[in-house]
């Protein structure tokens, strides 16, 4: 929780949003000369044909402000619901947070996905696409990345190449 010196220094707030209004509140802070950070990431829809960016964390923005002189200004701002708070006063995020988020951050905006690597004959689940839910057997990881190869279990062994992040370990 913030001490009271606190709310007068510089720090990153997590901003929560009304639905779907992020880019409404990007462009406020954006007008207003804030300091944001909304990361995002890109999405493999149309079972792989086509790419767009989403939000990493929908209904967020993270904005470096004071406290003592923007809360008001940011708090009733159109699209805005509220801040993260705990215990009733809104809460700093972590420098180290940012720091890793933006470490991560391409050129064009969006967030390296890390995950745990794969290896051969790991069972993993799909989460997304026209096979969620179904099981399979990692085989091997494609050039761009990106993609993966997996056997699909209880489809007489279908091989399937699908996005990487459509695919969990199974514990």
């Amino acid at each position: 929780m913030e001490t009271l010196a606190e709310f007068d220094a510089y720090r990153w707030y997590l901003v929560k949003t009304k639905p779907r209004e992020e880019r409404k509140v990007l462009s406020y802070l954006d007008l207003a000369h804030y300091t944001y950070l909304f990361p995002t990431y890109w999405k493999t829809i149309m079972f792989g044909r086509k790419r767009e960016k989403k939000p990493l964390f929908p209904g967020y923005v993270f904005a470096y402000l004071r406290l003592k002189d923007d809360y008001h200004t940011i708090r009733y701002t159109r699209g805005v619901s509220g801040f993260v708070k705990f215990g009733g006063f809104p809460v700093s995020v972590r420098e180290e947070i940012i720091e890793a988020l933006k470490a991560r951050t391409r050129e064009d905006g969006t967030v390296r996905m890390i995950s745990k690597p794969l290896k051969k004959g790991d069972r993993v689940k799909i989460s997304e696409g026209p096979f969620a839910g179904f099981e399979a057997v990692f085989v091997e990881s494609l050039n761009d990345g990106e993609r993966v190869a997996l056997l699909l279990e209880g489809l007489n062994t279908a091989r399937v190449e699908i996005n990487r992040v459509a695919v969990s370990t199974i514990r």
